[in-house]
């Protein structure tokens, strides 16, 4: 009687040590799903950076009243950094420029200098947008300004 009251209280002990088992197995599993997670935002953080800096970017040319007070935008800026109607809408591989600025020669080669100094310091060296823009901005008035 003994021997089958031990044998019982083992079936029990492993019952009750399964839940443990279980959240132990919860807890891997968590720890998987936390690595999951963590290499899905770096594959999403991977994804945004799209072109390589030997691709080249389109030039598109807006209207003044489209553009508003921005001389030219590329579809890398960050969403939070555009104007609310232009938010989603300048694909990655674009660059809109303002039509009074791309009429005047010497002001478009300025600009296009300043973004594409932009873009490739932001995919090449992956250096964000707010950097990237003070050294484009250093660039563009070292090189096209008096």
């Amino acid at each position: 009687m003994s021997d089958e009251r031990d044998e019982q209280n083992k079936k029990e002990d492993t019952k009750e040590s399964s839940p443990e088992q279980s959240s132990a197995t919860d807890g891997s599993s968590s720890d998987r799903l936390g690595t999951t997670q963590k290499a899905v935002c770096q594959q999403i953080i991977k994804s945004v950076w799209t072109h390589e800096p030997w691709l080249f970017f389109k030039v598109v040319v807006k209207s003044n009243e489209e553009m508003g007070d921005y001389i030219a935008l590329h579809g890398l800026v960050p969403q939070n950094e555009f104007p609310l109607h232009l938010r989603y809408k300048i694909p990655e591989n674009e660059i809109w420029i303002r039509e009074n600025v791309y009429t005047d020669p010497e002001r478009r080669k300025s600009i296009l200098a300043h973004e594409y100094a932009e873009l490739d310091l932001m995919i090449s060296h992956a250096i964000s947008y707010k950097e990237a823009h003070e050294h484009a901005e250093f660039f563009e008035h070292l090189f096209y300004h008096d």
